[in-house]
């Protein structure tokens, strides 16, 4: 089937998955923005979802940011697939969740959506002031081909700091076509504000310097703009604002000063040297994989019109070297697999190679025990998935740390009360956050905890390897690591 034909599909999908209660919010807002790394120019947009506090008048406040890559084979899929998960992120951590709508193969194939990550990274940093975001409190997060680009964008981005000259950061070009206005759904309550009803005043930064005459907008978004009014008497009322003007540094072509402290990311692809039989053969539930149908589309649609080179690492990180992925990652890096998937393998070997000493990276989250690839999306109008659930508040408790709160233990291991987790970094349950100190009988009562989960491991697994720390090893009987790189195509 064409590509069209299975986003219809996904999205029916994705209807049902919405539709289980706890429902997911919709966007608060969303802004089109322009290409500047890809040739091909063009636009995209990024979808907003906010804490009740964004909408305050405390104009100083700036809110730590996640962006998002959603997933879909880097073919199927939009901004708002990814609610429930913007939903714990904004709820738990206090952060702005921006999803972005990169744009899809086959029409646009490697590397563009890769482009359009990094171009919204930069886009975001240097409109930090008028978006209310913490350029140096910015958080990666994905999904499947998403969680690919959340490895991907920063090696971009690390090679455009260091002048690699593989890509070029454009001038942001005017946009002809686009509309005068877009809309920004109201808060959920006028509670939130502290103006009266009637109005509220939103800001942006200062543009009195910058070249106008050359330059009319860089986008078609609406955004804060200084003494920007709004009417929200009503229930369906919504901001209309004018174009976001551009910055100095986008005029000047140059990047944004920020930090990124995290990187989350679901059941990735990381490693497009090894051959889609290769893969299959790794999971030892084969039933589960995804069909032939559907990898075939996602690599024809993907790889095969840029004939693209397998071993770049914009399309493989696993293929990058020891030095890149020090350089480029942050300290803290968040990584689930699901134990049968296909891309499980390469994501627990990539995994292990982060938090090896040649890297040095901490890495949390673990393989999930029992799953398979994307058991969060499911369409199940019915209920949403407990262990989705609870893999969603563990990656929230270490987002919430590395955003400067406090997170506890628990927080941080809420899978393993229901499920089995192989924390493949070695890391132990009982390790603590910086900021939270535990009590001896807290201590006592984790230590207990850990020699039953070990007893109940030994007994329900008895072929399994238990490591000194009371884990189950990851090369657990039964699973088998990849062989030697193929040099077939995926």
């Amino acid at each position: 089937m064409k590509a069209p034909i299975w986003r219809a599909l996904m999205a029916v999908g994705m209807k049902f998955h919405h539709f289980a209660d706890p429902r997911p919010p919709s966007p608060d807002f969303k802004i089109v923005i322009p290409s500047r790394l890809s040739p091909r120019g063009g636009t995209f947009r990024l979808v907003f979802y906010v804490p009740a506090a964004y909408f305050s008048d405390e104009d100083d406040t700036r809110f730590p940011v996640v962006v998002n890559f959603h997933g879909g084979g880097f073919t199927l899929g939009t901004g708002t697939d990814d609610a429930r998960w913007a939903a714990s992120v904004v709820q738990a951590t206090d952060a702005v969740f921006v999803s972005v709508e990169y744009r899809l193969a086959p029409e646009y194939p490697f590397s563009v959506g890769v482009e359009d990550g990094t171009d919204a990274l930069i886009y975001l940093a240097a409109h930090a002031e008028e978006l209310r975001l913490d350029p140096h409190r910015m958080a990666l997060s994905g999904f499947s081909a998403g969680g690919n680009f959340a490895f991907t964008v920063p090696l971009m981005l690390h090679d455009l700091r260091n002048g690699a000259g593989r890509r070029t950061l454009n001038q942001p070009l005017t946009i002809h076509d686009a509309p005068s206005s877009w809309s920004l759904r109201r808060p959920p309550s006028s509670k939130t504000l502290r103006h009266p009803p009637s109005s509220m005043t939103l800001r942006k930064a200062p543009t009195s310097h910058l070249p106008t005459t050359q330059f009319q907008s860089s986008s078609t978004l609406s955004l804060p703009r200084p003494y920007a009014s709004r009417n929200i008497s009503s229930k369906g009322s919504v901001v209309k604002l004018t174009d976001l003007e551009p910055t100095v540094l986008e005029m000047a072509n140059q990047l944004p000063d920020l930090t990124i402290l995290c990187i989350v990311s679901f059941y990735p692809a990381v490693d497009f040297r090894r051959s889609r039989a290769e893969k299959r053969a790794t999971n030892p539930m084969p039933t589960t994989n995804l069909s032939p149908s559907l990898t075939n589309l996602f690599d024809q649609s993907y790889l095969t019109p840029s004939g693209c080179d397998l071993s770049d690492p914009y399309l493989s990180p696993a293929a990058a070297s020891d030095d890149f992925l020090r350089d480029a990652y942050p300290e803290d890096i968040v990584l689930y697999t699901c134990e049968y998937d296909m891309l499980n393998a390469e994501g627990v070997a990539f995994g292990e190679r982060l938090s090896s000493p040649a890297i040095g990276k901490t890495v949390h989250g673990g393989l999930i025990r029992g799953v398979q690839h994307a058991f969060d999306k499911k369409p199940n109008p019915i209920s949403f998935p407990k262990a989705a659930d609870q893999c969603y508040a563990e990656a929230c408790a270490e987002l919430k740390r590395v955003f400067g709160g406090r997170s506890s233990v628990d927080d941080r291991r809420q899978l393993e009360q229901d499920y089995e987790v192989f924390r493949f970094d070695g890391e132990e349950e009982g390790d603590v956050v910086l900021e939270e100190e535990t009590t001896e009988l807290e201590e006592e009562q984790k230590r207990q905890r850990e020699q039953e989960q070990q007893q109940q491991q030994q007994q329900q697994h008895p072929d399994r390897i238990i490591n000194a720390k009371g884990k189950a090893a990851v090369q657990w009987r039964g699973w088998r690591r990849p062989g030697p790189i193929s040099e077939s195509a995926p």
